[in-house]
């Protein structure tokens, strides 16, 4: 009898430790999937910084993306992992637009893998990331002309 309740015991401090971990997992499964998106939002900017300076099609977009991603690094700093997650999704979208207004085409970095897009799928409006940046980074510049000879500060590390 003894031996059934150690046992019974030992299974149940196993199944408690088990959830406990996979509670935990959540904020580190976020905070690696944030780092990697803003990562390869990166790369998409520098893409997109190259088109702008090379055909010089002042947009706006690439100065927003440039915004939206620094905010992003900045949630991803503080722990913010999910709202960090919307803001480079933003970012990557405006990259994109400014690197078609310049004759490229969508790079394949730019695509959502199926994790990002169910993480960020039910995001904020493109309207409350806006508000959301210029409450918190006032100061970021507008204008694509203004970033050009300037450094993009877009990579994390």
């Amino acid at each position: 009898m003894n031996y059934k309740k150690m046992l019974m015991n030992v299974l149940l401090m196993l199944l408690l430790t088990v959830f406990a971990g996979s509670v935990n997992a959540g904020p580190i499964a976020n905070r690696m999937i944030a780092r990697h998106m803003i990562k390869k939002t990166a790369i998409v900017m520098g893409i997109a910084y190259k088109q702008v300076r090379e055909h010089k099609v002042y947009t706006g977009d690439l100065a927003r993306a440039v915004g939206h991603q620094r905010f992003a690094k900045l949630l991803f700093h503080k722990g913010e992992y999910l709202r960090a997650m919307h803001q480079t999704r933003w970012a990557r979208h405006l990259a994109v637009k400014a690197i078609i207004a310049n004759n490229g085409r969508e790079p394949a970095q730019a695509a959502l893998s199926a994790e990002e897009q169910s993480l960020t799928a039910k995001g904020p409006s493109e309207e409350q990331l806006t508000r959301e940046l210029t409450a918190s980074m006032p100061s970021e510049p507008m204008k694509d002309e203004a970033l050009i000879n300037g450094k993009l500060d877009a990579d994390i590390e």
